[in-house]
């Protein structure tokens, strides 16, 4: 497919291209063989993690800690597949979607347009920056983690057996049970780490597109709101130019419909899985300080936080999208409608009700996503943390 060639294009879709390529999600690629086999091989490592990190569960069930670090990986390995196979195999929504932006990239003349739209490019580039800066650095915790604690385990107790948390990913009685000889250590090391790679990528790099494109999208809203404040007041073009920006209206929610229907079976899980790794995570981190264990407090705050920037980003831009659409309304009301035709002004009245009509992020269909369920999501979480707090200490 043909792209932008605007500076302006590059700087907002380039970091999405890169977090969703290798996985094969990038909506202006060739769908042909080789995109395929690059989503073929990011879903193939998610479901042997997901699979290996279940066996090992099955295996040895009495390491409390181990078998919450495979909750993590099970629920946050099931996210990142189901993402992966969500943009691939129904991409026309997000095709959709970045084909507009192309377009409004190459018509992009104003100087005030553009400092709009660059500005949600550099608010779509702080939502991916901050959620991949938590999902790698998670990534390289649970390398440096077991090692670290295997290293203090031997100090303190002067441990000479092999420890049993000597793998990125719990699998150490899978690997024993498939007798992997010892000199392929590094290599198994390297596979799993590339499961984690892929976790992330697949997880929070399909956020970051989505998040883009939606920002994009408020970019797009907020230009036309500044195009009906600029309503032309000729009689004889004002009708012509209110029926191009009543279109465009129509067609950016059709856009934004187009994008809650992709995201929106994934968001009923985003939103479950999210608050039962909370009060997991949350209970782990607390069990940590209480033992005192410096590590696995680091660990658990860095994947806690991960999981709250994620949830928080997916609230933020629902409330966006929504206020964004709603400010349509207002810009109708400040326009001089007063100067222009009554046949035109009477039409005013429309656009206004369909603008109250709220455009929501909406989680199969149902839940609204916005900060209002953000508060309630940590609240819940909160509540059942403490139920397992007082558990654990009873």
């Amino acid at each position: 497919m043909k792209v932008s060639t605007s500076k302006d294009f590059a700087y907002a879709m380039t970091p999405l291209k890169i977090l969703s390529w290798p996985v094969g999600t990038w909506p202006l690629q060739d769908y042909d063989v080789f995109s395929a086999i690059r989503a073929i091989i990011a879903t193939f490592f998610l479901l042997l993690m997901i699979t290996i990190v279940q066996s090992e569960m099955y295996l040895d069930n009495s390491d409390a800690e181990k078998n919450l670090d495979g909750l993590v990986f099970i629920t946050c390995g099931s996210l990142a597949a189901s993402k992966v196979i969500r943009f691939r195999i129904r991409p026309a929504a997000l095709i959709s979607n970045f084909t507009s932006a192309v377009e409004d990239y190459n018509e992009l003349r104003d100087e005030e347009k553009r400092v709009i739209v660059r500005k949600h490019a550099y608010m779509a580039r702080v939502a991916s920056a901050s959620m991949i800066f938590f999902a790698y650095f998670s990534s390289i915790l649970f390398i440096t983690v077991p090692m670290l604690a295997e290293e203090e385990e031997k100090d303190i107790l002067n441990v000479t057996e092999e420890s049993t948390s000597d793998y990125p990913i719990p699998s150490e009685n899978v690997i024993a049970l498939v007798k992997i000889p010892e000199n392929l250590y590094f290599i198994v090391f390297i596979i799993e780490y590339l499961m984690l790679l892929f976790t992330s990528t697949g997880n929070l790099g399909s956020d970051s597109l989505f998040f883009g494109i939606t920002f994009h999208l408020c970019g797009q809203v907020e230009i036309l709101k500044l195009d009906f404040q600029r309503l032309k007041i000729e009689s004889e073009r004002t009708r012509e130019h209110f029926n191009v920006l009543t279109k465009r209206h129509i067609y950016l929610i059709n856009l934004a419909n187009m994008l809650n229907e992709t995201i929106s079976s994934i968001l009923v899980m985003q939103l479950f899985t999210s608050c039962i790794l909370i009060c997991t995570s949350g209970l782990q981190f607390i069990l940590a300080l209480n033992m005192g264990n410096i590590v696995m407090v680091v660990k658990t705050f860095i994947v806690l936080s991960t999981l709250m920037v994620q949830l928080f980003a997916y609230s933020y831009v629902g409330e966006y999208l929504r206020r964004q659409m709603e400010g349509i309304a207002d810009s109708m009301y400040f326009c001089n409608w007063y100067d222009i035709p009554k046949s035109v002004a009477k039409d005013i009245i429309y656009v206004i009700m369909r603008a109250q009509e709220p455009v929501f992020l909406r989680a199969g269909q149902f839940f609204v996503v916005n900060m209002e369920t953000y508060t309630s999501i940590i609240k819940t979480s909160m509540s059942y943390l403490s139920v397992l707090r007082v558990m654990v200490n009873a």
